[in-house]
């Protein structure tokens, strides 16, 4: 339920913590799901996201003579998301779902995690290609907003937010990039790693694949117009911030893989 205005396990909540200055608490039933009656909530669409993950091992390739190998560290890495207890706090705290009732979810999203990182799933190498190219679709791992409201709420550290991120990073190292959240990301460290600000002309452009985008900049026009005719619009020809060549340091040491060997005139990062 809420307490407070935020989800939390009221079996584990002190009263003398949850009071306010009027002696009184608020409790209410959990967020985002339907209600059927005073506290209580239907939990079938919290259900229904986590059978969407396929929540079970899915090993390819010929079967081991004897059993599937995990190694202790990355059971050890594994410890924190099967903490989960399935309570629905960070479901019920999620702001997406508050909009879109077809995201996944940080529940989800969360159990999906703890099968990509198991080394028994997927291919011989552990990677589980084939989920994370179903949760690169639309409504999954990429329309997470980074609100931090699932971190805070889960009552055993799970952190179904920082899931996501390795959820993402596990994507675009298996070469799932042809999505929007994929070429945002890329889009916006390309712009910052070049000029030092954000290019907030260019970023949604190439957010969408490029001007090739029919659809997409049709959609755009409307926010535009309405940029352009309030002294809003991005100025067309991007600036560099002062001392550029300081952020374009950092990112050659920050992010070896994407800066590295291209900085250089013909680079993104100049």
């Amino acid at each position: 339920m809420r307490i407070n205005g935020h989800a939390g396990l009221a079996c584990k909540t002190p009263l003398a913590l949850a009071v306010d200055e009027n002696n009184t608490v608020r409790v209410e039933p959990a967020g985002v799901m339907r209600v059927m009656k005073d506290l209580v909530v239907d939990f079938e669409m919290f259900w229904d996201k986590i059978r969407a993950v396929e929540p079970y091992l899915q090993p390819q390739g010929a079967e081991p003579e004897g059993e599937y190998v995990a190694s202790n560290d990355s059971m050890l890495h594994l410890s924190g998301v099967t903490a989960c207890i399935m309570c629905g706090a960070c479901v019920s705290d999620c702001t997406v779902l508050e909009v879109d009732p077809t995201f996944l979810g940080p529940a989800a999203l969360a159990k999906a995690y703890r099968f990509t990182a198991d080394p028994r799933d997927g291919d011989r190498e552990g990677v589980s290609r084939d989920r994370l190219r179903s949760l690169s679709e639309a409504t999954g791992m990429w329309d997470c907003t980074r609100c931090n409201e699932c971190v805070q709420a889960c009552p055993k550290g799970v952190a179904p937010m920082d899931r996501i991120m390795a959820l993402r990073d596990q994507a675009v190292s298996a070469g799932f990039t042809n999505n929007n959240g994929a070429r945002h990301t890329s889009a916006f460290t390309e712009s910052v790693g070049h000029s030092g600000r954000l290019d907030e002309l260019r970023l949604p452009i190439k957010t969408a694949g490029g001007i090739t985008n029919v659809g997409a900049m049709l959609s755009y026009a409307p926010v535009g117009w309405r940029a352009l005719t309030h002294g809003k619009m991005p100025p067309i020809r991007h600036k560099n911030v002062e001392n550029v060549e300081i952020v374009r340091r950092l990112f050659r040491k920050l992010e070896p893989d994407l800066a590295g060997p291209q900085i250089g005139k013909n680079s993104p990062f100049g």
